[in-house]
């Protein structure tokens, strides 16, 4: 297998590690990861599979998976203006907040099931699902957010208690076709 030096640089970023932290951890100097990740050595097999070992033991959290650019809607917002929001922006779901407290989500689905009323007089917490995706920290590891995919559409994601991400089914299968 080859592993290319644009690929560990990408798989270190993600682990948060600087190029000193990974070489401490894998037992080299920190100019021979800068070396490997500018292309300018050819590594012993033993030393990338050590760099590999640490790389893919460190388990993917919220934080590197989740999509950042939030847009969310108001509970008193138009129905209509809000499946315009998501189309815009090519979303499938997108929380609903009353007074900056998370309420609820509404996905294609609800949109669809109501497809035969006016949403433009509607209120966009007359079609949402009333049931509040779960709110999770951005350290959480993926493994628990995965399980919370089988029952909801998102998991919402804070840092400090401030609404910072989502993660979907699609940023999961994202982060592991860049693997």
């Amino acid at each position: 297998m080859r592993v290319l030096p644009e690929t560990i640089t990408r798989m270190r970023k993600r682990r948060g590690m600087t190029q000193a932290e990974l070489a401490r951890a894998v037992g080299v100097s920190q100019a021979y990861i800068a070396r490997l990740e500018n292309g300018t050595l050819d590594p012993k097999l033993s030393v990338v599979n050590r760099i590999l070992d640490v790389l893919e033991g460190s388990t993917l959290t919220c934080a590197d998976v989740m999509s950042t650019n939030l847009v969310v809607a108001d509970a008193r917002d138009s129905a209509l203006e809000v499946v315009r929001d998501m189309l815009r922006n090519g979303f499938s779901q997108i929380p609903v907040l009353r007074a900056g407290k998370i309420v609820g989500m509404v996905t294609e689905r609800d949109v669809v099931r109501n497809i035969t009323r006016d949403l433009e007089q509607m209120s966009v917490q007359a079609i949402m699902e009333t049931v509040s995706p779960p709110l999770v920290d951005e350290r959480t590891k993926i493994e628990e957010v995965i399980a919370l995919l089988d029952t909801f559409q998102a998991v919402l994601v804070h840092r400090g208690g401030r609404l910072v991400g989502i993660v979907a089914r699609s940023d999961i299968m994202r982060a592991l076709a860049l693997d």
